[in-house]
């Protein structure tokens, strides 16, 4: 058993709060003590509900803000008693290494996107690395000049229950189809698209109903398009639910149409959730999502290509749901969440 702090950002709509909360979760079910040190947010009654407390403290990611809390994280660190500091961003990087410096406890670093720049470490050293797909440790090792073999790659997991397969859609009883997206609303994760392919696939006169769930810093700008293109009619934006599964069952097609990707762990989600999706192949997507197989994979920036796959998915549902059952099998055996979860704490042992 580890005594183990979780050091991270706000758990808002992002990845990494899902990833969070999962492995939270997971940890104590495990048997080990787990803490999260970090702002809190939206989603900060999951772990409440499991009995994992969170240590607020206003982590922000900007060293020169963390650095004026140093030793308020440190403290948090000593009260715990912490035997392993897990940084979960790389933002985080250097102000971890400084905590973990600074209180002695070993640190572990899980990386969810790819790196443009180096790493700074105090006095060299560094944590223990995780990337969570091989296209991220490339990054590392020829962006962020990390040494490929202290680099270990652990996909991030999802819970794929078979319940997914057994009951109904909250949106049988709907009159029109829903097309939706769960994400950050950020420049890069491309929203735009998703409205510029839902007003094509109107023109093209197919009834459908849009939901964006997320909020971001782009979501004035998001918010502007879909009026300019006369969408407010067909479209909510909708602020995240606390209830991770739940973001995915109003959806009878889930898009991505973001522009990088870690991962993906939004689009695992909705395929453990049995949801057809279609997705710019970026990233590791396509390390995980075969295109005609179990789902669609479009070019990056092709609104036209979104939505065609829109178009087809909605006009033969018989191939939409084979493609959503295949899609939900191949996450619940690649993907099983006790094995990203058994492999962060091995890591734990090493460090």
């Amino acid at each position: 058993m580890k005594r183990v702090l979780l050091f991270g950002g706000d758990l808002s709509l992002r990845g990494t709060s899902l990833y969070t909360l999962s492995l939270a979760r997971e940890l104590k079910l495990r048997g080990h003590r787990v803490a999260v040190l970090g702002p809190g947010g939206l989603f900060e009654g999951n772990l409440d509900s499991h009995r994992v407390p969170v240590i607020h403290a206003p982590v922000h990611g900007m060293l020169w803000r963390d650095l004026l809390y140093l030793e308020t994280y440190a403290e948090a660190v000593r009260n715990f008693d912490a035997e392993v500091i897990h940084i979960l961003h790389q933002d985080l990087a250097t102000i971890g290494s400084l905590l973990s410096r600074r209180t002695g406890v070993p640190a572990v670093m899980t990386v969810h996107g790819p790196v443009s720049r180096q790493f700074w470490y105090p006095m060299g050293s560094g944590p223990s690395i995780i990337a969570v797909s091989e296209d991220v440790r490339q990054s590392l090792v020829t962006s962020g000049h990390v040494d490929r073999e202290s680099i270990a790659v652990i996909p991030n997991g999802v819970s794929a229950s078979l319940s997914a397969l057994e009951e109904p859609g909250e949106t049988e009883s709907s009159p029109l189809p829903v097309v939706g997206t769960v994400n950050r609303i950020d420049r890069d994760r491309g929203i735009d698209l998703v409205l510029r392919a839902a007003r094509k696939v109107l023109d093209a006169g197919t009834r459908a109903y849009f939901l964006i769930i997320g909020e971001g810093p782009a979501e004035k700008e998001v918010r502007t398009l879909a009026r300019k293109l006369e969408l407010i009619p067909h479209l909510t934006f909708a602020l995240p639910r606390t209830r991770i599964a739940s973001l995915f069952r109003p959806m009878d097609v889930y898009v991505s149409a973001s522009h990088t990707e870690g991962h993906g762990i939004f689009l695992l989600s909705a395929m453990a959730e049995a949801r057809p999706v279609i997705s710019t192949g970026v990233g590791a997507v396509l390390s995980f999502l075969r295109h005609e197989e179990n789902g669609l994979v479009v070019p990056r920036g092709d609104v036209g290509s979104l939505a065609q796959g829109i178009l087809d998915l909605l006009a033969d549902r018989e191939r939409a749901h084979s493609l959503a059952v295949e899609g939900f099998r191949d996450v619940r055996e690649r993907f099983p969440l006790r094995s990203m979860v058994e492999r962060t704490a091995a890591a734990y042992e090493t460090v």
